[in-house]
């Protein structure tokens, strides 16, 4: 999958492919089609906030389709629409 990933602070994103994720039992996987950056990804790119380890994903505000469900997850299936800020 495509992402906007932060490699070194107060540099541009890059779009990298990496690999999708393992759904594991209590997960759900999002087949994200929009993603917003906003001032926290911004801060995170100046080097304003803590953000850990690099490269990182930048967008945490999605919008999609559920593409998979884990055993344990209840309450949602494959192909509902989704939109999600954290």
């Amino acid at each position: 999958m495509r992402a906007a990933r932060l490699h070194r602070i107060g540099e541009r994103l890059s779009i990298d492919l990496v690999e999708i994720p393992e759904v594991g039992p209590d997960d759900v996987i999002v087949g994200v089609q929009a993603s917003g950056i906003c001032h926290s990804d911004i801060n995170y790119r100046d080097g304003l906030g803590s953000i850990g380890k690099l490269p990182i994903t930048l967008g945490h505000e999605i919008a999609g389709v559920v593409a998979k469900t884990g055993s344990r997850s209840e309450g949602i299936e494959g192909g509902t629409e989704f939109a999600f800020t954290t």
